[in-house]
């Protein structure tokens, strides 16, 4: 039995529990009404913002030439503020498994709307208007890489609100990043007549009035496919209705050649590509084309339904299509000649070859012209493939920062050749590269081979795994500051006051000793290691190789390295290593450790992300041996004891012994041997490595003082223009930078 006092509480608790039940409905239904309403708030602004913009460029005398979206597909991902800019409703997961983003602007649409956007994409050129002027958009995502400074309107200095919480409908300039209300932008125009000044990063964006349409088509190739392809339709019709009309004739012909519209439809030419490469989405996003610029080859397939394939060959050269095999046979036969005859009719009618400053984006050629003294636009190179593989994330970013027409993409089929080409009339301009110290190495290669006057300094986003050379420069040793909110908008302001230094260059001919002798040369930029170090990144690449997917991020790769280790410690395959090799430095021979497992020439203080081997601030080291110095065209050689020994260096436990300093090295190999050059490892087979100073590449270093970078920057300008008013020289300003470098930097 129950206290008489429980058992009146007990009369009472179902009126209790059904109040609370009656409560807890209610509060669940104000939470969905008022989740309901922001959507249909946001909805509602984001409406008004582009029927607003719409009415505008109407009206608008100063209308900024319009650009096709380059859609991408790719599956949709969880984010609640993600909208259609078509439809305006969610592209997340789970309601969408696939979307299109753009790969410029960042706008999201349903795979099914983006064939009905507006052509409000980032242009690249504004050639002809007396001024830039703002391209305002509908601010579809967050801007990562917005201030929270700058997140006010730019006409009444209000706070503008997020895409999730918009208290009124926001445009944002697509150049100068800056917000305004929709409602302050009429008297906003009025004042500034919707001039556009780039806002913080002026300096280092190609003003999109120095970039000049040319108005021919460099090469007739592209116009040959889509002749090519309309000779294959007709033909193909024609013999499809004379086998309709003689019905004793073989039906195999008719039914070959009905190539119908979707079959060809592989063949049109994309409207827009991003840096001379072509990605072509249908609207279900099935079609894909890559365009070399560089080589004047096309590629069209059809990846979900295995469909069609173009293929063009040479500037200038021979064009063979390829549309199905089956259709080739018959078709061809008659439509050859008229095929050649279009095809001829094309390449006559090129008048005008472009220049080599120029590039192909599209059915267009661009080229630069008339850009302001003070202009230092940043040339833009990302490898997607480094590190983590966040080149995408990145180029995105960049494109919408800068002018899309500055920022490419190395591949295989491109290298850094084709944005140094473009680049190559621009007097004064920078290099960001994206990526890993192999990335760097590329494009130092590249810009000597281009043999600039003036060749342009080269500043780095570490984006690879190690980034010793980022490292030393003060750029970082991860992607951990570009990933701040602003992060990356305070990088590309730091390149444009960094100080120019000069980094050491060294040329490696490796001569092979077999039946059939072989000369092949190498450059080092960082380090050369032989041995235990040289076998665990030979093991990681190769891994690298077979599974991607594996090395998705910084702290990951580093764990992967660290096993590989661990697997390499009881490994005495490497006991006769001293045995192996034999070592020169200047003439003398330098005898190595017995216990030595592995040696490294460093020319710079960095190595395994961060470790100082060569340690120039020890005190207790009595030796005669020389400070490090990547400007002072020596070279420090220490070894290792193991696997074992680069661990205990890697947590500051120990030192590699020093052996050498030289400027020129000769290393005999007698047996097989891992090597690898700033982490790009191989098996070497018996050599002679000679190792000799190539010359000297200017760099980019951070300056985190202010008032230094200041300074710096004021002695770059101060040297460029003496050189643009012939008061120097190219190679006395190179002389003079060299020398500022090595005193100060």
């Amino acid at each position: 039995m129950l206290h008489p006092k429980w058992q009146a509480i007990s009369i009472y608790f179902p009126d209790y529990g059904l109040f609370f039940a009656i409560s807890a409905i209610a509060v669940i239904l104000a939470i969905y009404y008022a989740i309901n309403q922001l959507n249909n708030n946001v909805n509602l602004n984001f409406g008004r913002a582009i029927r607003a913009r719409s009415k505008r460029y109407q009206k608008s005398k100063h209308k900024v030439p319009e650009a096709s979206h380059i859609w991408k597909k790719e599956p949709a991902i969880k984010s609640k503020g993600l909208k259609c800019c078509v439809c305006l409703k969610s592209v997340s997961a789970p309601q969408c498994q696939n979307m299109h983003r753009c790969d410029v602007c960042g706008a999201t649409a349903h795979t099914n709307c983006s064939g009905n956007s507006h052509k409000d994409c980032k242009c690249v050129s504004m050639f002809g208007l007396e001024c830039v002027r703002h391209q305002w958009a509908v601010q579809w995502v967050d801007m990562a890489d917005r201030s929270e400074e700058a997140s006010f309107c730019c006409y009444c200095e209000e706070p503008c609100g997020g895409v999730l919480v918009a208290d009124a409908p926001v445009w944002y300039c697509m150049w100068c990043q800056r917000l305004v209300h929709v409602d302050c932008h009429a008297n906003l125009a009025k004042e500034t007549e919707d001039r556009c000044d780039l806002g913080p990063l002026r300096r280092v964006i190609l003003p999109p009035l120095c970039v000049r349409q040319l108005h021919h088509v460099g090469t007739a190739i592209l116009s040959s496919i889509t002749h090519g392809a309309n000779v294959v339709l007709t033909v193909g019709e024609r013999i499809t209705g004379r086998g309709k009309k003689n019905k004793s004739g073989s039906n195999k012909g008719g039914n070959n050649a009905m190539a119908t519209k979707q079959d060809i439809k592989a063949t049109d030419v994309p409207t827009r590509p991003v840096n001379g490469v072509v990605r072509e989405n249908g609207e279900n996003g099935v079609g894909k084309s890559e365009f070399d610029s560089t080589k004047g080859e096309k590629l069209i397939t059809n990846d979900e339904n295995g469909g069609q394939m173009v293929e063009v060959e040479g500037n200038g050269g021979k064009a063979a299509e390829k549309i199905d095999e089956s259709v080739t046979e018959k078709v061809l036969e008659n439509g050859e000649n008229r095929a050649e005859k279009v095809e001829m009719q094309g390449r006559k009618s090129e008048k005008v070859e472009p220049e080599k400053s120029s590039i192909q984006h599209g059915q267009q050629n661009y080229e630069i012209c008339d850009l302001p003294s003070d202009a230092r636009p940043l040339l833009v190179f990302i490898n997607k493939k480094s590190g983590a593989q966040r080149g995408n994330l990145l180029r995105q970013r960049l494109m919408i920062l800068l002018n899309p027409i500055q920022v490419f993409e190395l591949s295989k089929g491109q290298g850094p050749e084709v944005g140094l080409t473009f680049f190559r009339k621009v007097p004064h301009f920078r290099v960001l590269v994206c990526g890993g110290d192999g990335t760097v190495g590329w494009v130092l290669d590249a810009i000597e081979k281009q043999k600039f006057e003036s060749p342009p300094p080269v500043a780095i986003v570490p984006a690879g795994t190690g980034n010793d050379l980022a490292r030393i420069l003060y750029w970082g040793g991860g992607l951990g500051s570009v990933t701040r909110r602003g992060g990356l908008l305070s990088l590309l302001q730091h390149v444009e006051y960094a100080a120019v230094t000069v980094l050491d260059r060294w040329k490696v001919n490796i001569k092979t000793t077999q039946s059939k002798p072989s000369l092949s040369t190498k450059f080092i930029n960082n380090y050369l290691g032989i041995g235990c170090d040289a076998k665990v990144a030979l093991d990681i690449h190769n891994l690298r190789e077979e599974n991607p997917d594996k090395f998705y991020n910084q702290f990951m790769n580093k764990v992967l390295y660290a096993r590989e280790g661990a697997k390499n410690i009881m490994d005495r395959t490497l006991a006769n290593f001293p045995k192996q090799i034999k070592l020169e430095v200047d003439g003398s021979e330098i005898e190595l450790p017995e216990d030595a497992e592995g040696v490294l020439v460093a020319n710079i203080g960095s190595y395994m992300g961060g470790v100082d081997l060569w340690k120039n601030e020890e005190n207790d080291v009595f030796d005669n041996f020389k400070p490090q110095s990547m400007h002072d065209k020596m070279l420090e050689v220490v070894s290792f004891t193991g696997m074992w020994h680069l661990g205990r260096l890697q947590v500051g436990l120990s030192r590699a012994e020093r052996l050498a300093q030289g400027s020129y090295l000769k290393i005999e190999i007698m047996d097989p041997m891992p090597i690898q050059i700033d982490g790009e490892p191989w098996l070497q087979p018996p050599c002679t490595l000679e190792i000799s100073h190539h010359g000297q590449a200017f760099m980019l270093k951070r300056i985190s003082d202010e008032t230094i970078a200041r300074a710096a920057s004021v002695v770059s300008d101060v040297l460029e223009n003496a050189e643009s008013n012939n008061v120097i020289n190219s190679s006395q300003k190179r002389a003079l930078l060299q020398d500022i470098a090595l005193r100060l930097w």
